[in-house]
């Protein structure tokens, strides 16, 4: 029982590299990866310290390997929030070395807050998130995204790609008020534009936020 006690008290990003820029030297080879392969960059570094990134679509296994060339070529050290499974050794240290967090989706019990404690306490992070949880083409989102930008009081970047096209960057920041739809019907708008894409989340995932609220005014506020 002490085990499990001591256990739980270590950092959901205990051994993650955590970046804070990537150099001009980085920066070219992420271009030149993505020029090698035949992709393209779109859209800019968001000019903010700290903010989420939502990615979408998540369809591929390669989605990752070319999201973290995209993020040296627009020099936005992200921090990846990835499920636990691919965690196994030696690929494990590698991830973690390039920026990831273990998440284990099967007990998802205070990694928004965890999340929320980390991106308050650094002075740069970007936290890089894929909404949808599955390549497999989930019915509703997963809300992480939302609610730790919203706890934390940073933006939301919106991360996109399109394997057709042969592009994959960011667009603009959306900064949340606490009012998830409200919000969610310009989080829609924006990735229908972008990608086609029409997000929805489950119907109980409102009333759990209005609940958060009311337990702890603090977090639904933002910039």
């Amino acid at each position: 029982m002490a085990e499990m006690a001591q256990h739980s008290k270590i950092p959901i990003h205990h051994r993650t590299k955590k970046r804070t820029e990537f150099g001009p030297v980085t920066r070219w080879i992420g271009s030149t990866l993505l020029w090698l392969l035949g992709w393209r960059v779109v859209g800019k570094h968001p000019g903010v310290d700290k903010c989420i990134i939502a990615c979408a679509p998540h369809t591929s296994y390669w989605d990752f390997p070319l999201t973290f060339a995209a993020a040296m070529a627009l020099g936005i050290p992200g921090v990846f929030m990835m499920k636990d499974s691919v965690f196994w050794w030696p690929l494990g240290v590698l991830v973690r070395w390039m920026g990831c967090i273990p998440i284990n989706r099967r007990s998802p019990v205070g990694i928004v807050d965890q999340m929320v404690q980390v991106v308050k306490e650094s002075e740069k992070i970007y936290v890089v998130i894929t909404p949808e949880g599955t390549t497999k083409g989930a019915p509703f989102w997963k809300l992480g995204f939302y609610r730790i930008a919203n706890g934390a009081g940073v933006p939301i970047l919106f991360g996109i790609m399109n394997y057709r096209e042969k592009w994959i960057g960011v667009a603009d920041l959306f900064h949340t008020t606490g009012d998830l739809e409200s919000d969610w019907r310009e989080i829609t708008e924006r990735f229908e534009a972008y990608v086609g894409v029409t997000p929805r989340y489950r119907p109980q995932e409102l009333e759990h936020l209005r609940l958060v609220a009311r337990e702890r005014p603090d977090t639904a506020t933002t910039d």
